[in-house]
């Protein structure tokens, strides 16, 4: 087994070229929707740019989720009728899809299993926001896309060099396991491909200090560590991982969250996961 040291920059950023194009997008509609001379025709025009994307959008928008009625025929009916303030949270359904289709034999799991937690934590994450007095679109974000790194480290060890995968019998912290065998562990990872995609860096920073925020972290970082912690519980965490989730009292502090409204915004998540996840199966 080779065990590096470090990935030269480079090596990352060849990773994040070969990823799908459609986080990108989702980043690029943040900032849009921010724009207040933006409209649904520019919303558009934007999604348009990856045809697989707009496939999938089409797909969710005709889902259960989103229509009991005549089936929408093409991308500006479905945007129109879904309404300009869901177009972000729909996209991230997508995107998510387009991100996590494939296996991921460093560990050992299939991107249904990583898709079903990104999607989870960030309905958790959605239904938190408003409590903790936070973005909820950043909030979203941040459970949407926390596993990113995953799959870059995934595809950088594709090399023959690298023999073995993570061995979730051992039950090694994650992130120290990646560390020794990649040379940087999946949230430094997943930072830095979100920097180069231009996300906030309220996310940014929510990822990658979520497995252990200390005082000096964001807010974002220990909700998000919470609603993670909450996606394991319900049975959709993710291997290497149960070692970072304890819900402490000061985690709750810090996230600014009382403790009895992380279980109502699981019972809420799971309310909304059912439909989504049978959209994006």
């Amino acid at each position: 087994m080779l065990v590096a040291t470090s990935f030269p920059r480079e090596s990352l950023l060849h990773v994040v070229k070969t990823l799908p194009a459609a986080p990108q997008i989702l980043a690029r509609l943040g900032r849009m929707l921010l724009d207040l001379n933006a409209d649904l025709s520019d919303v558009t025009a934007l999604l348009r740019c990856d045809a697989a994307l707009t496939t999938r959008i089409m797909r969710i928008a005709n889902s259960a989720i989103y229509n009991v009625g005549t089936p929408y025929g093409s991308l500006e009916q479905a945007l129109a009728r879904v309404g300009f303030s869901e177009v972000y949270r729909l996209t991230g359904f997508a995107a998510t899809a387009q991100l996590s289709d494939e296996k991921l034999p460093l560990y050992g799991i299939d991107g249904a299993k990583l898709r079903e937690n990104a999607l989870l934590t960030a309905l958790v994450m959605e239904a938190l926001a408003p409590i903790a007095g936070v973005d909820q679109r950043v909030a979203y974000t941040a459970g949407l896309l926390r596993s990113t790194g995953k799959i870059a480290l995934n595809r950088l060890t594709r090399d023959p060099a690298y023999s073995g995968s993570y061995p979730a019998e051992a039950k090694l912290p994650l992130a120290e396991w990646e560390t020794d065998f990649c040379g940087l562990n999946n949230c430094e990872a997943a930072a830095f491909i979100l920097n180069e995609w231009r996300f906030p860096p309220s996310t940014l920073n929510a990822i990658q200090q979520h497995y252990t925020p200390v005082a000096s972290s964001s807010q974002f970082s220990f909700l998000l560590n919470l609603a993670a912690g909450a996606a394991e519980r319900c049975g959709h965490g993710l291997p290497g991982e149960l070692c970072y989730w304890e819900p402490t009292p000061e985690k709750f502090a810090a996230a600014k969250l009382p403790e009895a409204d992380l279980d109502e915004a699981m019972r809420a998540a799971l309310e909304r996961f059912g439909p989504v996840r049978a959209a994006l199966s």
